[in-house]
């Protein structure tokens, strides 16, 4: 898969802290129920924004950081 530069969709920041990783969301929608796969959850530091990204995302800043779980 290709590797993408971290962007922030709201202020375009590509800096981001870890809120959780394997995470799970669950809800309903109209009579069914559906659970995701595991997540990784990455905070923007700039501006608060949550983003939410499968195990196959993968992502490279200027620093040569990655986030691939």
């Amino acid at each position: 898969m290709e590797q993408k530069a971290l962007e922030c969709p709201i202020c375009k920041s590509n800096k981001a802290t870890i809120a959780g990783e394997n995470v799970k969301l669950s809800g309903r929608f109209e009579d069914k129920e559906f659970i995701t796969t595991e997540l990784t959850v990455l905070c923007c530091t700039k501006c608060g924004y949550y983003m939410f990204f499968d195990k196959m995302a993968q992502f490279t800043t200027k620093e040569d950081t990655k986030n691939s779980t």
